[in-house]
């Protein structure tokens, strides 16, 4: 048996663009519509008109948490113009989750944003973040029964899929541009901060992938350290340091805080050393371990979500697991993955790191950004064509997870050892 704090939360989590649908007034969906992005969202998995049956759906699966975001782009769908209608919508949303007896954590920012905002140059400029408080101030001022606020997802795959890769919206391929973008990105977390954190507990997530190096060499061991610091540390430090490392330079931001640290944990990568000094001199890839890739191309390694752990607390906060998913069509291999993480996180917990929760990704299947519908992480199976939700047999056993606060031997027996 694997026992839990009686104070440790068991939730899902999702996020507004993807299960929503017809999110007419952002970003995504704009590039969607004109073909710039390969799939198109349309109405998801209707969550904005089905929450009440997804929520009755969490509560009787015996899930105790739930994480979401809002959708600034609803809230805001024209500059300076607010969406009464929207807030009353995530209200009530939050509302049931807590009738319910459902801890709802909400995101801010889930790399959506308004398209009038992208089209005055999104986070690329500081006289932007103006937008950015106005937001974060009718979120203060509007939104009720919600205690944990993280503002940022993942701030740096954004700044690299957008910025560096190009791949994502706006479509750049810009080291000077990520730089400047990811610099604004830290102090629009500060702001946020500073307008939130009387009423609220503010935090942000960070996805943080484990680094491997490719040989005992120095020079890999290096690039691997570099890689880590570029995408994972740089970032979180600056919120302490007010200063961040880009790629290109350093750029001052503003002192801040959090009060906790939200953990998205997948997968690791191998880094090895190149001469090549268009790529930073590091050579990243995949890693490649075990037998079995996931259907987004991804080894399974549940000792990183240990590692990753063990390296986020030097900053000494209170951590959440917000997000650790598996996208399979193969659901007991999603049991397997689920039993073994939790394990890792139980050691770690032992070991005297505080981890308040763990919020599976996903609560139910949904559109993966420019993946589209074909990678299924959801504990919930969706019918896209007629919206039906049916849990999975791992939503049951999770549930039954969460519901005892344990993994029995019998489910330890047969997906954790």
């Amino acid at each position: 048996m694997v026992k839990f704090p009686s104070d440790f939360l068991f939730g899902t989590a999702t996020a507004a663009h993807q299960i929503e649908g017809d999110n007419l007034h952002s970003d995504w969906w704009y590039y969607e519509q004109n073909g710039k992005l390969p799939y198109k969202s349309g109405k998801t998995c209707d969550h904005w008109n089905k929450y009440q049956e997804d929520i009755e759906l969490m509560e009787s699966l015996g899930y105790e948490a739930y994480r979401f975001s809002l959708e600034w782009a609803r809230i805001y769908p024209k500059e300076g113009k607010m969406d009464e209608n929207a807030i009353a919508r995530y209200n009530e949303i939050l509302e049931i989750l807590n009738s319910k007896g459902i801890v709802p954590m909400v995101t801010l920012h889930h790399f959506t944003l308004p398209l009038w905002f992208l089209q005055k140059g999104g986070f690329e400029k500081e006289e932007n973040l103006g937008y950015w408080r106005e937001y974060v101030e009718t979120v203060r001022d509007e939104i009720e029964g919600v205690r944990f606020i993280a503002t940022f997802n993942e701030p740096m795959v954004y700044v690299v899929a957008g910025y560096i890769e190009g791949q994502w919206p706006p479509f750049k391929k810009s080291p000077k541009l990520a730089g400047k973008v990811e610099a604004n990105i830290l102090k629009a977390h500060a702001i946020a901060y500073e307008v939130l954190h009387n009423k609220f507990n503010v935090g942000i997530v960070k996805n943080i992938p484990i680094f491997l190096s490719a040989s005992p060499n120095q020079k890999d061991l290096k690039a691997a350290k570099k890689a880590d610091d570029l995408f994972n540390f740089n970032f979180l430090n600056a919120i302490w340091d007010g200063e961040v490392k880009t790629l290109m330079r350093k750029y001052p931001v503003d002192i801040s805080d959090v009060d906790f640290l939200g953990v998205n944990y997948y997968t690791a990568y191998r880094v090895k050393y190149t001469a090549n000094p268009l790529k930073m001199f590091m050579d990243i890839e995949l890693a490649d371990i075990g037998d079995r890739k996931t259907d987004m191309g991804w080894s399974v390694y549940p000792e990183g979500i240990y590692k990753a752990i063990e390296k986020v607390f030097r900053y000494k906060k209170p951590v959440f697991i917000t997000e650790n998913g598996i996208a399979t069509m193969d659901d007991e291999w999603r049991i397997v993955f689920i039993v073994k993480h939790l394990r890792q996180l139980h050691r770690a917990i032992k070991d005297g790191y505080d981890i308040r929760g763990y919020f599976y990704w996903s609560f139910m299947d949904n559109f993966e950004w420019d993946k589209g519908f074909a990678p299924r992480f959801g504990l919930v199976y969706v019918d896209y064509k007629t919206f039906e939700r049916r849990p999975k047999k791992s939503a049951y056993i999770y549930g039954e997870i969460s519901q005892k606060g344990e993994i029995d031997g019998e489910i330890l027996e047969k997906y954790g050892l």
